[in-house]
C-alpha cells in the first residue's frame, strides 16, 4: 500500500484535559476554554515553521500497516467508543479527538473494517463541524466507499486529502492551535494502540523499534505545544507530556553513519544517504511508556 501522507490522521496524537471547567454541562452550553486565536504574538511560533513541524509527525497509515504486516489480530476494544462524543464539549477536546477518531479510521480501515467505520467517520464529520471545517471532507463519497473493502486506497486518500487541507487552513487562519491538537490527537492514539496490541516475537521487536523513534517526536510536540502553553490546558497537557518524555529518554538512539552511494533511480543520477539510526529499546520500557500513554489518552477520550 503507497504510503499516504496523513496529518495525524493522522495522525498525532498526545493529549490531555482533566481540568474541571471541561466536564460542563450540555455540549450547546458549555463555555470553550480554547480561544480559536493564537495567545500571544510573542510566543507566536511562524506559521510555516508550525504546519512543516506538524508534517514530521509520523503517518498513521505507516503504523496501522505495520501492524497489520505483523500480524496482529484487529482489537476494536482499543479503539475510542464512538459514544464518548458527547464528552467533547470544547474546541479542545473536539480537535484532539477529531485526530483520535480519524487515527481510528485509518486503523479500521487497514483491517478492512469497513462497514464499522462509517459511526466513526460521523463522529469526525460532527467534530469538524462544530469546529468550521467540515468542508473539507467528501463524507457523501466516503459513506459509498466505505462499504467495500476494495476501495480501502480510496478511503485513506481522500481521509487524508481532507485533514492535510484542514490542517493548512487552521493554520492560515491564525487557528494554528487546533491544528496541533488534531495532530497530537492522531499520535498519541497510534502510539496507543501500538503499545496495547498483542503480537509476538519477533513482531514485537519490530513494532518495538518503530515505538523507540517516537522518541525525537515527542520533543517537537513539545515544542509545538509550548507554543500554546500560556493556555491553562496546553499547560496542562505539556506537563503530561513531560512525564511520558522521561519514559522516553530511556530509549537510546544512535546515529550510524555509513558512506553515501550514487544510483541512477528512474533515470537520474541521485545520491543514497545510506545512514541510519539504531534503535535501543527493550519490554520494559515500552511498557512504561504504554502505561504513560494508556492515562493521557484516557483523559483525552473521556
Amino acid at each position: 500500500m503507497k504510503k499516504l501522507k496523513l496529518i495525524s490522521i493522522v495522525f498525532l496524537a498526545l493529549g490531555i484535559l482533566s481540568l474541571s471547567s471541561c466536564r460542563q454541562g450540555p455540549k450547546g452550553e458549555a463555555t470553550d476554554l480554547l480561544n480559536d486565536t493564537l495567545i500571544s504574538a510573542k510566543v507566536r511560533m511562524d506559521d510555516k515553521l508550525i504546519g512543516e513541524m506538524i508534517s514530521s509527525i509520523p503517518n498513521p497509515v505507516e503504523m496501522s500497516a505495520l501492524l497489520q504486516k505483523s500480524g496482529v489480530v484487529y482489537s476494536q476494544e482499543l479503539l475510542n467508543p464512538v459514544e464518548n462524543i458527547k464528552n467533547y464539549n470544547t474546541n479542545f477536546k473536539r480537535a484532539i479527538n477529531i485526530g483520535v477518531y480519524g487515527t481510528d479510521l485509518v486503523y479500521m480501515n487497514i483491517y478492512d473494517r469497513t462497514i464499522a467505520t462509517l459511526k466513526y467517520l460521523s463522529n469526525v464529520r460532527e467534530l469538524a463541524a462544530d469546529l468550521r471545517v467540515e468542508q473539507f471532507f467528501d463524507y457523501k463519497t466516503l459513506n459509498r466507499l466505505s462499504e467495500s473493502s476494495r476501495n480501502i486506497d480510496s478511503v485513506l486518500f481522500i481521509t487524508n486529502s481532507g485533514f492535510d487541507n484542514m490542517s493548512r487552513y487552521l493554520i492560515e487562519q491564525q487557528r494554528g492551535n487546533l491544528a496541533v491538537l488534531i495532530s497530537f490527537g492522531t499520535w498519541i492514539e497510534s502510539i496507543y494502540i501500538a503499545t496495547h496490541l498483542k503480537t509476538v516475537p519477533p513482531h514485537r521487536e519490530t513494532i518495538n523499534m518503530r515505538i523507540g523513534e517516537q522518541k525525537r517526536v515527542l520533543d517537537n510536540i513539545i515544542l509545538l505545544m509550548n507554543t500554546f502553553k500560556q493556555d491553562p490546558a496546553f499547560a496542562e497537557l505539556i506537563d503530561d507530556l513531560m512525564i511520558l518524555k522521561k519514559e522516553f529518554e530511556k530509549v537510546t538512539i544512535t546515529y550510524v553513519y555509513n558512506e553515501p552511494t550514487i544510483q541512477e533511480i528512474n533515470g537520474m543520477v541521485v545520491l543514497v544517504d545510506n545512514s541510519r539510526s539504531e534503535v535501543n529499546i527493550d519490554q520494559d520500557i515500552v511498557d512504561q511508556i504504554a502505561a504513560s500513554v494508556a492515562i493521557i489518552r484516557n483523559k483525552i477520550i473521556n
